[in-house]
């Protein structure tokens, strides 16, 4: 790697109005080092000042190291400061994990900058031209305890129903790419709802603001009640991530509610997911979530997804991105279900994107390994949101066990091999 070059690639990068952005609201000082091989000096690179008096970093790392992360399209394990802190042989950080946590927004946003030259006007996601085919409305999930949820429909009116859930943290627009499909709209009548205290849903009565906590038990609760509010009686389950968590012991414990599903980026058990810095008063929670996410995200995705993907998850309330964490990492244990899990009864296909280190393409040939029948998938060059990242590249992926689970729903026999 030439320092010089590197200098170039941050001038550059600095003059970008989302990078300056970033920096404004960022007040600690950030140097990258690169550590020397011998007794020779170690270079460095002061990448923000930050404010007078405010934290400082140091991320260290090999030559080798930084020029794997630089490069355009970095390989899986070097896209993100996330992704480069998790290796052996990645980036060691020098300084306070409040500081890093501080800084982190701003060091995700000015990493890809560093790659290449920023779009000076990023597209909008295409998906935006198809909101006018959904239909939005409340549903009472239980009226009597004042729980409701915000849910949103699109496509035929008589065809199956295709049930999806969103990730942790996050709500029904991660869901908008493929609603937009033309093809699944003439196939599939799509339902998805934000979770009660999500997005557009309310927080159930009596739930205090910043509390938030969610449970295996109560979230099972209310996919149930989603189901039986809007009479469906079966569905096919689409989850990602924490949707994707809990259709497992749906799956195994409600069979008869489901015609089968396609599970993303499938857990088999991910502890080490929260922060305390989430929700705290010294960080941006906003700008955090959406840069702990962002790190998940693949390099070769669009960018206008990739900035959609984090845009949703800047807005979430506090607490509600960490409560749910508690299910998804603290609670979830896939070794919990699959073995009740009748792939005869719910025929079940699972796809994991190959930059994903939240649930890794190997943790969920785990959950396939351990139910029977089960089809596992890795897909390359995606992330831990592909339907929000890249949708369109992600249907010809959808396809096959779509088109599978369509022919199971209507009835046709010898629909699934």
């Amino acid at each position: 790697m030439n320092l010089q070059s590197l200098q170039a690639a941050l001038t550059r990068a600095l003059a970008d109005p989302v990078v300056q952005a970033d920096l404004a609201a960022c007040p600690v000082g950030v140097t990258l080092e690169v550590q020397a091989e011998s007794a020779e000096p170690r270079q460095r690179l002061v990448l923000h000042p930050g404010v007078p008096g405010a934290g400082q970093v140091t991320c260290c790392a090999s030559a080798a190291v930084w020029a794997q992360a630089l490069v355009a399209r970095p390989t899986v394990g070097f896209q993100s400061w996330g992704a480069l802190r998790r290796r052996p042989d990645g980036v060691r950080v020098e300084g306070s994990e409040l500081h890093w946590a501080q800084a982190l927004p701003m060091l995700e946003r000015l990493l890809p900058a560093l790659r290449e030259p920023t779009q000076a006007a990023a597209v909008a996601p295409r998906h935006l031209d198809a909101l006018t085919h959904i239909q939005g409305r409340y549903v009472a999930l239980d009226e009597a305890q004042g729980i409701w949820a915000y849910s949103e429909t699109c496509g035929e009116q008589d065809a199956p129903a295709l049930l999806m859930l969103h990730t942790a943290g996050s709500d029904a627009r991660q869901w908008h790419g493929l609603m937009a499909q033309p093809e699944l709209r003439a196939q599939w009548r799509m339902h998805a709802f934000d979770l009660p205290g999500h997005g557009r849903s309310p927080l159930p009565a009596g739930q205090a603001n910043w509390t938030w906590r969610l449970s295996q038990d109560q979230y099972i609760d209310w996919v149930l009640r989603y189901l039986d509010a809007m009479q469906l009686e079966r569905v096919v389950l689409m989850g990602c991530s924490m949707g994707a968590a809990i259709a497992l012991p749906l799956l195994a414990r409600y069979a008869e509610r489901f015609i089968g599903a396609v599970l993303l980026e499938t857990p088999f058990h991910s502890p080490g997911r929260r922060s305390p810095y989430l929700n705290h008063a010294q960080v941006h929670g906003g700008r955090l979530s959406a840069a702990w996410v962002g790190a998940l995200l693949s390099p070769h995705s669009p960018a206008s997804g990739r900035d959609h993907a984090t845009w949703i998850y800047s807005q979430s309330a506090p607490s509600v991105y960490d409560g749910d964490l508690v299910f998804y990492s603290d609670e979830f244990d896939a070794r919990q279900h699959t073995q009740d899990i009748d792939t005869q009864r719910t025929p079940l296909w699972l796809l994991t994107g190959d930059y994903d280190y939240s649930a890794t393409p190997a943790d969920t040939q785990q959950v396939a390994q351990a139910i029977a029948g089960a089809h596992f998938q890795e897909i390359s060059g995606f992330g831990h949101f592909p339907m929000v990242e890249n949708p369109d590249g992600l249907l010809p992926y959808l396809r096959s066990p779509l088109a599978a689970l369509q022919a199971r729903a209507r009835g046709e026999e010898g629909a699934i091999g």
